[in-house]
């Protein structure tokens, strides 16, 4: 039980300490209302799998010692992702359509797929914690279901925080409330062009 509330702390750490999960997720986040929470669902049941099946091969496959290659091309892919879904939701806003993930079956496809791609490429990472040298295998998985619930749980919260953060300040602040989206999703572009030429 340890291992899982252990790993579920490194999870939420890792999904709410990541810019490129929060710069995926805040343009889709705000002016949901109540409806965010779901996205930051779709994000992190996409990065579970992303996680849990990398983390399978990874330790099926690799030694310790090639974990920096992975890795390096893992934060390339990141940042093609995060280019990815900032320019669909840049069209997305200049076509008058709101965010490219929206309430859409599409929208929801794409945010599982973003989180998807995070958790591929994320789980490099995510090996360093996991005691594979010592633990048995029902050590590894609840390490990993700690991990990938700990993550899911603090997207949905940071998503549903954003919304009830833009919401609360939208009367206030209604010029800037309507250019957030457009301006995290430029910054989720110029961050991922960066991730990807540095990775």
């Amino acid at each position: 039980m340890t291992v899982a509330l252990t790993a579920a702390g490194f999870g939420a750490l890792h999904a709410v300490s990541g810019p490129d999960h929060l710069l995926s997720l805040a343009p889709l986040s705000l002016g949901q209302g109540r409806r965010a929470w779901r996205i930051g669902l779709q994000w992190g049941l996409g990065h579970a799998a992303g996680t849990a099946f990398a983390a399978a091969v990874l330790l099926a496959v690799l030694s310790g010692a090639g974990l920096h290659v992975v890795d390096a091309w893992a934060e390339r892919a990141a940042g093609l992702a995060l280019v990815a879904m900032g320019a669909a939701n840049l069209v997305a806003l200049h076509r008058g359509r709101g965010m490219a993930a929206g309430g859409t079956r599409g929208g929801r496809r794409a945010v599982f797929s973003v989180g998807l791609v995070h958790g591929v490429t994320g789980a490099a990472a995510l090996l360093l914690l996991l005691p594979a040298a010592q633990a048995g295998a029902p050590v590894k998985a609840l390490a990993l279901a700690g991990f990938v619930a700990g993550s899911t749980a603090a997207m949905v919260a940071v998503t549903a925080a954003i919304a009830a953060l833009s919401a609360a300040a939208a009367p206030r602040l209604a010029l800037a409330t309507r250019r957030l989206p457009a301006l995290a999703s430029a910054v989720s572009v110029a961050v991922g062009i960066a991730w990807t030429i540095a990775g």
